[in-house]
């Protein structure tokens, strides 16, 4: 019998949501109302007008499958704008899901069975490694430390593959640390792949939270072995539109990850996936609007660190929507953000609950709320003699 047991960081999320109101963990950028995601379009072939037309036109029956063909266009598009894939990749390349977490489980469900090896790094988004671990297969850790302000090189890489490596799992810019792997890595990652001949998973999902402009573009849809994992919810901010999707070269992976979904969704919403599709189209002037957000709520936080560096410390993330805050001259994060949340209504997760012992806990600076969530956790930090 499979365990029922909650992930643990929404078990500790769920255990305070009576006092919670504010959230400093927060893992996706700015949202957007229905109103406004429709009124984006700009141009005469797609105005706003034609996109509340689409939607309420659209005949409430279930989608393909394999998720709609001009989503899965623009998925595929939206995927080679970011990164440099020299191979032509199509919408019979791409699967849409409900949220990407179902994504990764049809993705482990494919190409993992007991006794295989992955390499993750962590600490990283739960499910990564109790998925596998869940299923009998060997979690190989590349754990990230912040003496070297989390970062990972190829010989963290070439220390853990080997012949009996099934997947490696990457995710960049990296949940919960804020950490890259830029394109020079990203290019070293793909030839030890090549070398094992091991599937490559690289957890996109943040991706185009690129507020630096840095060198984050890679080729892994070059490698027939690779899957690339996106979703609505993180940079683009669309958490409400529950639409995930895994993009490979392999269209022979393709129909068994299309047959792990038959078993399990089945098709997504109709009306999520016309969103989605909007979404996409006019992910540039999203996302702009979310990446100069996000760097306002770094500096405001920066200047909180200034102020309390007695109490606090970080490594700014060098893009992405999170980072990890040391709390200083406390016994233990958990009971720390227990009293946060009881106190205050702020919830902070300790990093624990993502694989790493230590004071720390995740911070999420993708919200327009950030501002006065901030003020309300200064004043804790003020009156606090932990």
């Amino acid at each position: 019998m499979l365990e029922s047991n909650l992930p643990k960081h929404i078990a500790f999320s769920q255990r305070l949501a009576s006092y919670i109101k504010y959230n400093l963990s927060d893992s996706t950028a700015q949202a957007l109302t229905m109103g406004q995601l429709c009124q984006l379009g700009s141009d005469h072939s797609f105005s706003s007008d034609s996109q509340t037309t689409a939607i309420s036109s659209t005949l409430l029956q279930y989608s393909p499958i394999q998720g709609d063909e001009l989503l899965r266009q623009e998925i595929v598009n939206f995927h080679q704008n970011l990164n440099n894939h020299s191979r032509i990749v199509d919408a019979n390349n791409a699967v849409t899901f409900c949220g990407a977490q179902e994504a990764l489980s049809a993705i482990y469900q494919t190409v993992l069975s007991a006794g295989d090896e992955i390499v993750v790094m962590t600490p990283s988004y739960p499910s990564l490694v109790n998925m596998a671990k869940s299923m009998g297969v060997i979690v190989r850790e590349i754990k990230l430390c912040t003496d070297n302000h989390w970062q990972v090189n190829i010989d963290d890489f070439n220390q853990v593959v080997n012949e009996k490596t099934q997947l490696i799992v990457l995710n960049s810019p990296h949940n919960p640390t804020g950490s890259i792997i830029d394109t020079e890595l990203a290019d070293k990652i793909l030839k030890l792949a090549q070398y094992y001949q091991c599937y490559l998973l690289s957890d996109d999902v943040s991706q185009a939270s690129n507020y630096h402009n840095l060198a984050l573009a890679h080729s892994f849809l070059d490698y027939p072995k690779s899957i690339v994992v996106g979703v609505m919810s993180k940079s683009l901010g669309l958490a409400g539109v529950r639409i995930g999707w895994a993009v490979t070269p392999d269209m022979t992976l393709v129909q068994r990850i299309i047959a792990i979904k038959t078993v399990n969704s089945i098709s997504c919403s109709k009306i999520d996936e016309k969103l989605a599709s909007i979404a996409l189209k006019n992910s540039t002037a999203i996302l702009a609007t979310n990446n100069q957000l996000i760097l306002d709520n770094i500096e405001l936080f920066s200047a909180l660190i200034a102020r309390h560096s007695n109490k606090l410390s970080w490594t700014p993330p060098q893009a992405g929507i999170l980072a990890l805050v040391e709390v200083k001259h406390i016994t233990s994060i958990v009971t720390w953000s227990e009293k946060l949340a009881k106190q205050c209504g702020i919830l902070a997760l300790p990093s624990e609950l993502f694989g790493l012992k230590g004071s720390y806990f995740r911070l999420g600076l993708g919200q327009e709320s950030f501002a006065n969530t901030l003020g309300l956790f200064e004043h804790f930090l003020l009156q606090s003699t932990a």
